[in-house]
């Protein structure tokens, strides 16, 4: 038996995992939040950016920053108006459908994203019946992975043990922390990266999940 299949619990990444990193959502956040930072904080759109990098490189995402260091900013504002994407060019891929619908595993989607939009893409993705729970930011108080209180947080609102998990997920800093916790690890369409820590790796999700299925 793969290592894979020992474990009972699945865990998915949403941005960049469950989609392809062509679809270019990350992107449109990227945009929003920039320009929403700047209008609640009264910067001027460099500085804004450079506050929105330098709080994902600290924290794992820029709402952490903002929670942590400007509280008189209206966060729920700036979390909506940053995920307000346009999702119309999103494709739908009908092999990760079969494949999660196909798969014996108990599935949550983790991710550092908001639930209204976390919700709203597996809509969009024809996604969410496969998943069994969907964790989000809000869950974790915006201490985002790849924090280990993340980690833990859904450890125990879920009911598992990180040894009998696996993540996928297209951060290898996320990755690491759910090695270190115990989990097994996929890291999923980073095909720009050569050296990783991960279990295991793929570009194409969908494949990865049908030959598991077949074993």
């Amino acid at each position: 038996m793969t290592p894979l299949l020992e474990r009972d619990v699945y865990l998915f990444d949403l941005d960049n995992t469950l989609y392809r990193p062509q679809e270019q959502l990350i992107e449109q956040i990227v945009t929003r939040m920039t320009d929403s930072v700047a209008r609640h904080l009264s910067l001027s759109g460099e500085q804004a950016y450079q506050l929105c990098d330098d709080y994902y490189l600290k924290y794992g995402g820029a709402l952490r920053g903002i929670q942590l260091h400007h509280p008189e900013a209206d966060l729920d504002a700036i979390t909506f108006e940053a995920h307000n994407v346009d999702l119309a060019n999103v494709g739908i891929d009908s092999m990760l459908q079969r494949a999660l619908a196909d798969n014996s595993k108990t599935r949550y989607v983790f991710t550092n994203s908001p639930r209204f939009y976390a919700e709203r893409v597996l809509d969009h993705l024809g996604l969410a019946q496969y998943f069994d729970g969907v964790f989000t930011v809000e869950q974790t108080g915006f201490q985002m992975k790849p924090d280990p209180h993340a980690f833990i947080e859904i450890s125990k609102h879920f009911g598992f043990n990180a040894d009998n998990a696996v993540m996928f997920d297209d951060q290898p800093s996320n990755l690491l922390t759910a090695r270190n916790l115990g989990m097994r690890t996929v890291l999923v369409n980073r095909d720009d990266i050569e050296n990783h820590d991960a279990c295991y790796r793929t570009e194409t999700l969908p494949a990865f999940l049908t030959h598991l299925n077949r074993r």
